[in-house]
Order: C-alpha cells, then sequence, then structure tokens
C-alpha cells in the first residue's frame, strides 16, 4: 500500500520551456511522501528525454509520453496512475504555492468528509509583468454555492482532490476544452463536500500557447462562452426548458440588448464621475528585470513572490458546509 500523501499530477504537450519552469519547482518542493506523476501526450520538442532523466535520476516518480486524445485525456490517466491519498492538479505552464496546497491538504486530512479543496488563484500575462489580478468571481462564485447551492464554475488551478472521492467526482470530460469550468459545474451540482482555502494555491501565467487563448482566436473569439453555456445549462436544474428560460438564458437576447447600451453607460458613468467596474483590479508585482533573465523564467519568479507575499499577509481560513460564511473571502 502505497504511503504517498500527495500525487502531483502533470500533463503536458510541446510546451518545454513552461515545463522545466514548473517542474523545476516542483521537484525542488517535493516531500518524501508526494509523488510526481506526468503524462506527456507525445511531444516533439525534447519533452520526453526531458522526463526520462529526471524519472532516471529519481526526481518523478512516474511518466508516459504517448499520444494522448488532449488535455483531460492526459490528466485522467495521471489521475488513474496516482497512488497519494489527494490529487493534485498541476498545468505544465502555471505557478503553484506548495506550502499552501500542503496546508490545504491538512485540512482535508482533519476533515474526512470534504472531498475537494479549492482556493485564490491569480493572473499574470506573460507579456505585462507589472501586475498581477486575483479571480474575484472564484470567490463569490464559491460563497453563491456555500450559501445558495447555486450551481458555478470555478478555475481548476488550485483544486485538490481526494482520490477516493473521484468514484463521486467522476475524472475530466474528454470531449470539452474547459475542462475545469465542467468539473466544477458538474461537483457544484451534485453532493460533493468542497473546501475553500483563503491562501493563493495557484497563479495563472497566461501566455501564447494558453487553451483560453487558443480557442477564442479569429472566428473561434467567442468559443469558450458557448461551451461554458453548454455547460452551465447542462447541469444547472434551475434553468429548465420553458420558454421563459431560453428567452432569459439561452437565446442571447440580453446580451444583444446590453452591448450597444455599454458605451453611452459608460460615457453616462464618465460625465457624472461615478465608479464603474474595471477588470479585477490591478495589483503592482513590483517587477525589476533581473540581469539575463527571460520572460518566462520572470513571470514565475513573480508569481512565487507574489504568492508568497499575500499568504504571509493574510490569514489562512477554510470554509466549508459546515462552517458559516466569513469574511475570509473578502481578504
Amino acid at each position: 500500500m502505497s504511503n504517498y500523501k500527495i500525487s502531483y499530477v502533470v500533463t503536458t504537450y510541446n510546451k518545454l520551456p513552461y515545463l522545466k519552469q514548473v517542474l523545476e519547482r516542483l521537484v525542488a518542493a517535493r516531500l518524501p511522501d508526494e509523488e510526481i506523476v506526468v503524462t506527456d501526450g507525445g511531444s516533439k520538442d525534447g519533452t520526453p528525454d526531458y522526463l526520462r532523466g529526471l524519472h532516471e535520476a529519481g526526481h518523478i516518480q512516474q511518466f508516459v509520453s504517448e499520444r494522448d486524445k488532449g488535455e483531460s485525456h492526459g490528466f485522467n490517466k495521471a489521475m488513474l496512475m496516482a497512488r497519494g491519498q489527494f490529487v493534485k492538479i498541476i498545468t505544465d505552464d502555471d505557478a503553484f504555492c506548495y506550502p499552501a496546497i500542503r496546508q490545504a491538504a491538512n485540512f482535508m486530512v482533519e476533515h474526512p468528509a470534504v472531498d475537494v479543496a479549492t482556493g485564490h488563484t491569480g493572473l499574470l500575462l506573460l507579456e505585462d509583468l507589472s501586475s498581477v489580478t486575483l479571480y474575484e468571481d472564484v470567490a463569490d462564485n464559491f460563497r453563491r454555492w456555500l450559501s445558495h447551492k447555486e450551481v458555478v464554475w470555478m478555475i481548476g488551478l488550485p483544486l485538490l482532490i481526494r482520490r477516493t472521492s473521484l468514484s463521486l467526482t467522476g475524472l475530466f470530460n474528454t470531449g470539452v476544452v474547459q475542462m475545469d469550468t465542467e468539473f466544477t459545474y458538474r461537483i457544484t451540482s451534485l453532493n460533493v463536500n468542497i473546501a475553500w482555502c483563503s491562501h493563493i494555491l495557484s497563479m495563472r501565467i497566461e501566455n501564447p500557447q494558453s487553451n483560453f487563448r487558443v480557442m477564442n482566436q479569429g472566428k473561434g473569439r467567442n468559443t469558450s462562452v458557448l461551451e461554458s453555456n453548454r455547460m452551465r445549462f447542462y447541469y444547472d436544474k434551475g434553468i429548465s426548458d420553458s420558454f421563459l428560460d431560453f428567452a432569459r438564458h439561452k437565446s442571447g437576447w440580453v446580451e444583444s440588448l446590453k452591448a450597444p447600451i455599454r458605451p453611452a453607460k459608460r460615457l453616462l458613468f464618465e460625465t457624472l464621475k461615478m465608479k464603474q467596474y474595471e477588470g479585477f483590479e490591478k495589483i503592482p508585482s513590483g517587477y525589476q528585470p533581473a540581469p539575463g533573465e527571460d520572460p518566462l523564467g520572470a513571470a514565475f519568479r513573480i508569481c512565487d513572490n507574489f504568492m508568497k507575499a499575500y499568504n504571509e499577509q493574510h490569514p489562512l481560513e477554510f470554509l466549508h458546509r459546515d462552517q458559516p460564511i466569513t469574511k475570509a473571502l473578502d481578504a
């Protein structure tokens, strides 16, 4: 029987420069009771040789390199290979805070009824290292699920899953691109007990190879919205097939009416000097170029420093079904 506490599951395909940044940090952070499982989709950029070297040196515990059928398939293979008590999703181009992840795992050990843990996630654009943002809407969505049992989406980067709970949550859907959106819509529609960690567990580094950016290029610029809506309409039983719900949620007429009004509304707010929503708050990253450092290395360094500083400055709290809403999500 395995004594691993956490299985870090990584999937990758032709992203070797990003993968090296991720695994360099993960290998350095790994504890003896943790394993690293990597599934490569048959990369042609040197990834298989890189992984083989790490495995032979004992730095990663399991890996496979073979053609697969997309990111979801790769993660599913890794989760089925995993031997740890908890499965931590690790993407091949984002940053993670391993001390915070271990705190979430410890909480789940102490609360065996919790199936999945999640928490704060930040965002950094590779093309603009001057500021970072927090996914404020994810915290709001968790609050809506916890308070009103609404079916909501949450970003997948911070997900920590109890391995035995996979029989309840299921694996990732191999028929969608936004697998985390589908997974979180699904688990919030089921009897899955989810806990929220007030610390930052992960940082998304948006880059030219990010799935979200690739799927919304050119004529497919609304692809992510359309796919997300299909998932929501399927899992949210509060949206029926009635004409009223079709008109309100599925037809798109509400958005069609709002779109031409927005420029006039913005102008009115500016004229009246009224505060208006400008998107997520941008937080200065404190980025200072280091001699000889490439932008990718700088991006990961910024994320590491930001997560460490944020978590040191904010109290660690966990919310789940047995607890009332507190101000922890507003920290």
